[in-house]
């Protein structure tokens, strides 16, 4: 989360007597108007911090609450829903939401580095469960949880007459890890701090200007 605050009485001082009244109004729209700004801004590092840039869910999840009068406070937030961000803003540690993590290891990711989705499930475990190629859990033979994840048999199947497999097995998917550790690879503070300074300055005095215009 990112606040975004003003001094009131150096705010006051840009204003003639006569308009001071009008100051809170102003100071509410100018932070509000910075913390859309700010939502842009977000959104539009997304486009090079982030590979493939962020997606449609990603960049609605970039939020902002307005100021008023009497709380003289703007905010921009990110959605609750997109714990993702979290990490890749703070860093830390990312943990499964069920049991362990799907990591892709030989499937074609989509643009943005995820395992292509279908239906809003994971494609290969979808597709895993369904068709007698692919097979989920640890193959015959190995043992621990590094072999653990989604599978697939290339070849006849079976066992040879001399015992041996016809075909060879490929991991697809790991569910080896139920965590691992993400560094911060999106810097929203910085973008914050580069743009938000700079447009709040220019924008108090459009605020102003436009308080004493609608100014009843």
């Amino acid at each position: 989360m990112l606040e975004v605050g003003l001094d009131n009485n150096a705010f006051e001082k840009m204003v003639h007597p006569k308009w001071r009244k009008q100051v809170p109004f102003a100071m509410a729209h100018a932070l509000t108007r910075t913390a859309i700004a700010g939502k842009a801004e977000q959104q539009e590092a997304m486009n090079t911090q982030i590979t493939g840039g962020g997606t449609r869910w990603t960049r609605d999840g970039v939020r902002y609450k307005r100021a008023t009068k009497r709380r003289l406070e703007s905010l921009v937030y990110y959605a609750r829903d997109r714990p993702y961000m979290r990490a890749i803003i703070d860093g830390g540690v990312v943990v499964a939401k069920k049991k362990k993590l799907s990591e892709p290891v030989n499937v074609r990711t989509d643009k943005y580095g995820n395992i292509p989705s279908g239906r809003g499930k994971n494609k290969y475990t979808a597709r895993a469960k369904g068709d007698p190629k692919f097979f989920l859990g640890i193959p015959k033979g190995r043992t621990g949880e590094n072999y653990r994840g989604v599978w697939r048999r290339y070849g006849k199947g079976g066992l040879s007459k001399s015992g041996k497999p016809r075909g060879k097995i490929k991991l697809m998917v790991s569910w080896a890890r139920s965590q691992r550790n993400q560094r911060p690879t999106f810097d929203a503070y910085g973008v914050a701090e580069k743009h938000a300074g700079p447009y709040l300055r220019r924008q108090a005095k459009a605020s102003i200007r436009f308080a004493i215009k609608t100014a009843k």
